[in-house]
């Protein structure tokens, strides 16, 4: 999903660029006239009022005197959009709205469950948010519908002001949820076997048979129609799943890597073998439908690689098929998932 940069000081390394690309082309946030978009700086009622009115497309006009007593200095356009979202009871009614001040995110978590009707309940607990807290459900809400995970300390900080990235990020997820990001899976299941065909001119199989496990991960035996083959190794652990390959000479064959947590924007680069040139792989999509001999696969992941092939993987199976973008074709695929 490579592309330029929308604002200036957004540039593509940054952890959320793709999310606040996305919303700037769908119109939902607009930045600043000089093309910045300040991710750092705290995002304030107003403007998220701005924002989920663009979201929700909803009608800004006629709409009932919110009653706030502080919106003399807000544009026309914020004014309505607040008007707006307290009508549709997004914001709550009150005195004040206190348009310039920073949203919490505690406040952002009840604004998403009210704009866009989120429901659920996670026996995620973050530690920082009891249940009398004024935004427990909506924050597990949030929490239910993997929009947020909270901090690794296991708080949630819900007084914390929110930044205008991480608002974006958490919109994003509610709006895509192929921005949801994935921390495991789409590593060979050792309950399974597997029958692949692949296509070079001619048609031949490979074979994936379990062998054992240990500290490195799962071990398989990767055959052809001979029985001919070498043993690959399935390791997963919290960085992402590496499938590996141990040559007759000792050489190591890097097979695929994927890096966890994974998302649509997501782009990494590895080298099959010592010396060859690194490829660079993006997440393209995460709700991918792929039907092959073995069946019909809902929800994959679909990859597309510097060197021109579309991966499909599946969070439970791993690979499924592989496309060849030059010649728009199928070159390797599953054909056969048999049960052990």
């Amino acid at each position: 999903m490579a592309q330029a940069a929308t604002f200036t000081d957004v540039p593509d390394s940054h952890p959320s660029a793709v999310e606040i690309n996305f919303l700037a082309e769908t119109g939902i946030i607009k930045g600043y006239s000089d093309k910045t978009f300040k991710p750092s700086n705290n995002v304030t009622n107003s403007q998220v009022a701005l924002m989920i009115s663009r979201a929700l497309q909803l009608d800004l006009n006629n709409r009932p005197n919110p009653g706030f007593k502080d919106l003399t200095k807000v544009d026309q356009e914020t004014y309505k959009a607040i008007a707006a979202a307290v009508d549709e009871g997004i914001f709550p009614k009150g005195t004040n709205f206190r348009p310039f001040e920073p949203i919490t995110r505690g406040e952002m978590a009840q604004v998403l469950v009210n704009a866009f009707s989120l429901k659920g309940s996670s026996n995620q607990q973050f530690k920082d948010v009891p249940k009398n807290h004024k935004h427990y459900q909506a924050i597990a809400a949030l929490s239910a519908n993997n929009i947020t995970t909270g901090y690794e300390d296991g708080t949630f900080k819900p007084s914390q002001p929110l930044t205008r990235a991480h608002f974006s990020t958490f919109m994003s997820r509610v709006l895509e949820p192929d921005f949801i990001p994935v921390k495991s899976g789409f590593g060979y299941n050792k309950n399974y076997q597997y029958i692949y065909e692949l296509y070079e001119g001619y048609t031949s199989r490979e074979y994936f048979t379990y062998l054992s496990s240990d500290v490195q991960g799962d071990w398989w035996y990767v055959s052809d129609d001979y029985n001919q083959g070498i043993q690959y190794v399935n390791s997963i652990g919290k960085d992402g799943f590496t499938f590996k390959g141990f040559l007759a000479n000792d050489e190591i064959l890097t097979d695929f890597h994927i890096p966890y947590p994974v998302k649509l924007g997501t782009s990494w680069s590895f080298s099959m073998k010592k010396g060859l040139k690194p490829v660079t792989y993006a997440v393209t999509s995460m709700s991918e439908t792929v039907t092959t001999p073995a069946g019909t696969f809902n929800h994959l992941m679909e990859i597309v690689s510097s060197d021109g092939f579309q991966y499909y993987y599946s969070k439970d199976y791993g690979h499924i098929c592989t496309k060849d973008l030059r010649t728009n074709s199928v070159v390797y695929q599953l054909v056969q998932l048999k049960k052990k």
